[in-house]
């Protein structure tokens, strides 16, 4: 593709390595005006004010198809980034503050359907976190805040039932955490304080049943832990004391 440009003044290029995702960079050697120039296979085209990149800057696949579309203010990046694949569908589409993703971003599956949203914070992962199948049901939902998930997440297999739920705070397991069998019934329970097993943990058959129960201190099995039949009859017992069976 034939390279145009138009600048104030004399001007070289030094290029970096090509990059998947976006452009190579071009230094800051420009002051101002328009640039229009190939890289491995790859046009770019987008405009310097006082040696920095601003307003939109567009990638173009050989075909001459859109590739990448860029917003720029004061060399960072600002506003929205879209990436497309060479059949014309999105595949990337987030929001940049001062060169941090900053909002929504979202990676779709060839067609259109989404394969992951996240909300991000200057940064950081902040909100809600959608993690999808390729066929489109969800596979995983949580929460973040600061970077770290904080609330409940849950998980489900292709079928679109529920797997597991668990309770975060500040990234570690806090709180109540839950197993399920395909059939909607509860699998295990059990609690967690500071990421670590603490209180009343309980298996169940699938028909309901409890399975086995018992206590932890401290993350290691403390107590009496009974262990039961389909039927709910106990079929042995068990002591532990600091996590060693007694």
């Amino acid at each position: 593709m034939k390279k145009f440009l138009s600048l104030s003044f004399s001007f070289f290029l030094i290029i970096s390595a090509y990059s998947q995702t976006t452009p190579p960079a071009i230094s800051d050697t420009i002051k101002d005006g328009f640039l229009d120039v190939e890289i491995g296979g790859t046009n770019i085209t987008g405009h310097y004010q006082d040696y920095k990149k601003t307003g939109n800057w567009i990638s173009y696949f050989p075909t001459g198809q859109i590739y990448i579309i860029e917003e720029f203010k004061n060399g960072l990046k600002n506003g929205l980034h879209l990436k497309m694949n060479q059949r014309g569908y999105i595949e990337l589409q987030a929001s940049y503050t001062n060169d941090s993703l900053d909002g929504k971003y979202t990676e779709f599956r060839l067609g259109g359907k989404p394969a992951l949203i996240e909300h991000y914070s200057m940064g950081q992962l902040d909100g809600k976190k959608e993690v999808y199948y390729e066929r489109g049901k969800l596979q995983e939902e949580s929460n973040y805040r600061l970077g770290q998930k904080d609330g409940v997440a849950k998980w489900y297999d292709e079928n679109g039932k529920l797997v597991a739920e668990y309770t975060y705070s500040n990234g570690e397991f806090d709180g109540l955490q839950k197993t399920y069998y395909p059939n909607d019934t509860l699998r295990s329970r059990q609690n967690f304080v500071n990421n670590v097993a603490n209180g009343e943990y309980v298996e169940y058959f699938e028909n309901g049943i409890t399975k086995k129960s018992g206590q932890y201190k401290a993350g290691k099995k403390d107590g009496e832990w009974l262990y039961f039949n389909e039927s709910g009859k106990v079929v042995k017992k068990e002591k532990y004391k600091n996590g060693e069976l007694k």
